[in-house]
């Protein structure tokens, strides 16, 4: 049985895995049911089968805020290229072809797809590294305390709770360049000191380790260092809990540990790069949270936390100015820039060949993918999208779309995208909705 949901009438965040593990249906406030979800019908409202009652339930859509399906077993490999459409939404792809009307990819989530040309925004070609290091949190038991005592943290509904002091800590075999990015939310005051590049000794004695702290009087980013000055600063953040709606906020940090060098993204998007002019840059590779508030009344929440590896050359071209937006632009690995027109993208000798036609060159040239970082496509008049009003679906570990209806059954789900149309994706590829007005739905490698 399948059930066709308009997520207009719902306030809801949709944490999306396999049947295997219990659903959990939370309402407005701390009320939560626990359950196998049997189908979502076309108004909103769920069927959830309970031990706590002898024949399934159906509730109301009105009052839910949060339906969580438990956390995804897919562990399929994210292709290092992707695609951003012009309403934003962008996801990993593997790149087959391309003409002058349609791309078709591949892609781990939406299988093979023809998309029409004037519907893309850009291509990531492979500059930035995909690779996913962690995605959770999962069990409590895979983290670790700082001190010999019960921990005040916990796992509720796929997110880390503390409601009151204590710090957990976990090995997440950081790279030398590496990304971290999470959720992160609080009841009254977020006195929340977040740890990285962390070599995991807590017995009081000097390392060298970054953490960002964020309370009542702001932000800031700080080092502890072997050196003469054991805490020197790095950034101080103008940013203060009041200036954040609903208590929550995206947080990443993208670190280069060789050029020493950190960048600060809120709500995905980059607040500032900041150096690290201390020697011994940190090389742990473990990541740690702190709260520091006993208040009964406040807690600390941290979910959807990815941990990844990634690029610093492929965010630089992304961010720099792409050009006259009424032609193609190529964008190569070393930085040049190309203005004129793609024409194919078919396969090679060595990859896929990209065959462009530059504004200044008579005769096209063939560029092997190894050279190429980006591809912008020509801005075409009257294909601007329409203020959307649906909900974002997320990816696992990378990329985001949206869609105004959905339908589920075990292993499928049932889309509509307001450029694409009616779509059909593995239901262990997907990691959860959120209303498209209530956070920005950007991805760490979509900048």
């Amino acid at each position: 049985m399948t059930g066709m949901w308009n997520f207009k009438f719902i306030l809801c965040c949709l944490s999306i895995a396999t049947f295997v593990g219990a659903a959990e249906v939370s309402f407005n406030g701390e009320i939560k049911i626990t359950g196998e979800l049997i189908a979502m019908d076309q108004d909103g409202t769920v069927t959830l089968k309970t031990p706590h009652a002898s024949e399934p339930i159906r509730l109301v859509p009105d009052k839910i805020s949060r339906i969580n399906f438990g956390n995804s077993a897919d562990n399929s490999e994210i292709p290092k290229q992707s695609i951003t459409l012009i309403n934003g939404d962008m996801f990993p792809a593997e790149i087959l072809s391309l003409d002058d009307k349609v791309l078709k990819i591949k892609s781990p989530t939406l299988g093979e797809l023809d998309i029409p040309r004037e519907m893309i925004g850009s291509i990531d070609i492979g500059m930035l590294s995909r690779k996913a290091l962690y995605t959770g949190p999962k069990e409590i038991s895979e983290w670790k305390n700082t001190v010999d005592e019960v921990s005040e943290w916990k796992i509720d509904n796929g997110i880390l709770i503390n409601k009151g002091n204590g710090e957990i800590y976990r090995d997440m075999k950081l790279p030398e360049n590496y990304s971290i990015r999470f959720k992160l939310a609080w009841d009254i005051k977020p006195n929340f000191k977040f740890s990285f590049g962390d070599p995991m000794d807590y017995t009081g004695k000097r390392v060298n380790r970054y953490y960002l702290q964020f309370g009542s009087a702001g932000m800031e980013i700080k080092r502890e260092s072997t050196g003469n000055q054991r805490f020197p600063p790095i950034a101080d953040i103008k940013k203060l809990p009041q200036e954040f709606a609903d208590n929550e906020m995206w947080l990443e940090v993208r670190v280069n540990r060789k050029a020493g060098q950190i960048a600060l993204y809120i709500n995905d998007r980059l607040l500032g790069r900041f150096d690290d002019k201390t020697s011994n840059i940190p090389s742990g590779t473990g990541i740690a949270f702190k709260c520091t508030d006993a208040a009964e009344n406040n807690s600390l929440k941290v979910s959807d936390i990815f941990v990844s590896e990634w690029d610093e050359q492929g965010d630089k071209h992304r961010i720099e100015d792409r050009g006259n937006i009424k032609e193609d632009a190529v964008i190569g690995r070393t930085g040049e820039r190309f203005g004129g027109r793609i024409l194919s993208i078919t396969d090679g000798k060595a990859g896929k060949a990209y065959r462009f036609k530059s504004t200044f060159q008579e005769n096209p040239i063939d560029l092997p993918d190894a050279e190429v970082s980006t591809v912008y496509f020509a801005v075409v008049q009257n294909t601007n999208p329409k203020e959307f009003k649906g909900m974002n679906l997320f990816l696992q570990g990378n990329g985001h779309i949206q869609i105004s209806k959905c339908e589920l059954n075990e292993s499928m789900i049932r889309i509509t995208h307001p450029l694409l149309g009616d779509l059909q994706l593995n239901r262990n590829a997907v990691s959860h909705l959120e209303r498209a007005d209530s956070t920005k739905p950007n991805s760490p490698e979509s900048k």
